[in-house]
């Protein structure tokens, strides 16, 4: 979605006077960056869902930790903490994309094997919430800190531990669900391609050549008549 939903965001979310940015969490974490005057951006952050969903399947059998509740009950580990924090892609400047291929089962064990072995699976899923935090927040923190309002969409959203520790770590911004803004967090996606859809139609472009490094504007998309 870092690519693409930026421009939506920018049109749904923009305020005259308000430093802006919107923090999708999905699988991977992608963030949009939405000053009151001055270029939008947006990149992937580091992950979202994709290890915490991992974790908790192969721990408790669920899909995911509903609301946060497992991984509020844990400790963070800080060794772990820091060495999933090493990850360079987190240094790297934007505009830049990530996925499942990098943040996957393989990558957690390799820093669960060097750092965490034999550790209480509960105080790996609070570390895990922690870096997803954290990486979005230091994200936020390089490219807008003053940011006065960061607004959540996603599943991630719904993990009530999650969103607590993004307002711990971005202390300076408001930190809500973008229901607060009139478009529910777990539509938001829906919208935004429901959006490029008619901007298609209308000939308008979709990309914001900021966000990807693209040479322009430019009409995304193509019609498949039935």
């Amino acid at each position: 979605g870092a690519p693409l939903v930026p421009t939506f965001h920018a049109v749904a979310f923009q305020r005259p006077h308000s430093s802006m940015a919107v923090l999708n969490i999905g699988g991977i974490a992608n963030l949009t960056l939405i000053p009151p005057d001055g270029p939008v951006r947006g990149f992937d952050c580091g992950p979202g869902n994709a290890l915490l969903d991992e974790w908790c399947l192969q721990h408790i059998g669920s899909r995911y930790d509903e609301q946060g509740r497992w991984a509020a009950g844990g400790r963070a580990l800080p060794t772990l903490l820091a060495s999933l924090m090493s990850e360079p892609f987190l240094d790297r400047a934007p505009p830049k994309s990530t996925g499942r291929d990098l943040f996957n089962a393989s990558w957690l064990k390799t820093h669960l094997d060097a750092h965490a072995a034999g550790a209480n699976p509960q105080d790996v899923q609070t570390t895990l919430a922690e870096f997803t935090a954290r990486a979005s927040c230091e994200a936020l923190n390089a490219y807008q800190p003053d940011a006065t309002e960061l607004l959540v969409c996603g599943g991630g959203a719904m993990n009530l531990h999650l969103m607590h520790r993004l307002a711990a770590l971005a202390p300076n911004a408001h930190v809500q669900t973008t229901d607060a803004f009139g478009v529910p967090a777990m539509q938001v996606e829906a919208a935004a391609f429901a959006w490029l859809a008619r901007a298609f139609v209308e000939r308008l472009p979709g990309n914001r050549p900021e966000v990807t490094g693209a040479s322009g504007p430019r009409v995304l998309g193509s019609l498949y008549p039935a």
